[in-house]
């Protein structure tokens, strides 16, 4: 009898130890650090940044939707490109007067790299064309406002081409819009892009709606920063 109470007197002892420290394991588990929950702030701040810019604009179709989505990423690539080499990059748009203008022209972008040791030699692109949706085009009139920059060697079916003028949003090794852009103080880099549903006139510069909206889709950018940032306005 007296062995059976000692057996039960233990197990208890010994469940009560055991939950004891679940216990303490479960609240050690279950807690958060300050740093922990400063950095899960800190991610939400940023997606917010991040993602209101690109919803303010997206109350029309995929299309749009999807070229807010390029445009906005293709920025951010050529400026953590200036960043990570130490060099000016830039994001460049073909125009009607570039050579191989039917397909490129009015609907495309592609990201360029100075050489970092070089600056005469002709900057090369940073991956491949990046092309608008079918039935987006961007306004000719906000692509002749940038800056222009020469120089500048691009690959049309993998084949290197003459250096050529281009229409650029440039960046420089801090991430800042291109000093060098400026007139006055200002650069008009900082006015960025527009586009619209529609296509522009073959060989032309005359954009050709498909739809009676009044604002379209505009991507601007901060001088000291770089950043890009999306909003409606009237065309350019």
């Amino acid at each position: 009898m007296l062995n059976r109470v000692n057996c039960h007197q233990i197990t208890y002892a010994d469940y009560l130890w055991t939950t004891g420290q679940t216990i303490r394991m479960r609240k050690g588990l279950a807690g958060f650090t300050l740093v922990e929950l400063m950095a899960v702030v800190g991610i939400i701040g940023l997606l917010a940044v991040v993602g209101v810019p690109a919803i303010k604009g997206l109350t029309g179709s995929g299309g749009r939707k999807q070229a807010l989505a390029q445009v906005l990423g293709a920025l951010e690539v050529a400026r953590n490109t200036a960043i990570l080499s130490g060099t000016n990059s830039a994001l460049i748009f073909p125009d009607s007067k570039f050579t191989y203008a039917d397909g490129y022209a009015y609907r495309s972008m592609a990201v360029v790299q100075w050489n970092a040791t070089n600056s005469t030699l002709p900057a090369t692109m940073v991956g491949p064309w990046i092309v608008l949706p079918q039935g987006v085009a961007f306004f000719p009139n906000s692509i002749s406002k940038l800056p222009s920059s020469n120089n500048i060697s691009v690959r049309i079916l993998n084949q290197s081409k003459e250096p050529a003028t281009f229409q650029v949003i440039p960046f420089q090794s801090d991430g800042a819009i291109a000093q060098e852009s400026e007139t006055n103080g200002l650069s008009p880099a900082t006015n960025g892009v527009s586009f619209f549903e529609g296509t522009v006139a073959s060989g032309g510069t005359t954009p050709i709606l498909a739809s009676k909206m009044t604002n379209f889709e505009t991507v601007r950018l901060f001088r000291y920063s770089g950043r890009a940032s999306a909003t409606l306005a009237p065309a350019p």
